[in-house]
């Protein structure tokens, strides 16, 4: 392998996800929305009893519960509590992994992308539950968390996941199934930026 291939991965890295993020943020995002919402929605359904139900719209999605919310203190004003969340937020990472793979060109290349693509919904479908769940426990006020019941541990793991997630995984997960994904090629960038150039190799030799 030629000792500028990294910066050669790079550069296709950048240019495919220049490229492919238009495609994904404003023609794939909508689809690819469908089933992480309802992964995520028909999970939280299932685990939590204050969740109604949920309504996805485009890139958005609204948890409606039974929770009780109360919007204004002093002016009585209150009603049920719905987050919303949007998919682009969390879902990026996909971008990534393609870009990636495009410019590794591993074998079985379609393969490759049509299960990084399922594996980073799954993903995708984990931050927004996350979210939502964050938040009813954290971001609603106390009278909202008391009704849900959840135990401090819960409420403290999914503060925590939510952060780690948004602000490192999200970004870090793409690249994880990459080189999952791709180990050959990434064993033989690995290898050929360790190779010594033969000058600076004579150059320790004495004379």
């Amino acid at each position: 392998m030629r000792s500028n291939s990294l910066p050669l991965f790079l550069l296709l890295s950048l240019a495919g996800l220049l490229c492919l993020m238009p495609v994904w943020y404003f023609f794939l995002a909508p689809w690819l929305a469908v089933p992480v919402f309802y992964m995520a929605g028909e999970a939280l359904s299932n685990l939590f009893h204050w969740v109604v139900i949920y309504q996805p719209t485009g890139t958005q999605a609204t948890l409606l519960t039974s929770l009780q919310f109360i919007a204004e203190q002093g002016q009585g004003r209150s009603g049920k509590l719905a987050p919303v969340v949007e998919y682009r937020i969390h879902g990026y990472g996909l971008v990534m992994l393609w870009a990636m793979l495009l410019a590794s060109r591993p074998a079985a290349l379609v393969q490759k992308l049509l299960l990084g693509t399922g594996a980073m919904l799954v993903v995708s479908a984990v931050s927004v539950a996350l979210q939502w769940l964050n938040e009813v426990f954290n971001r609603s006020g106390t009278h909202v968390l008391a009704q849900t019941r959840a135990p401090t541990w819960l409420v403290e793991a999914v503060e925590f996941g939510f952060h780690f997630n948004l602000f490192i995984f999200t970004a870090l997960a793409p690249v994880l199934l990459w080189v999952l994904m791709n180990r050959p090629f990434v064993q033989a960038l690995w290898s050929d930026a360790m190779v010594v150039p033969p000058r600076a190799a004579r150059s320790d030799q004495p004379e």
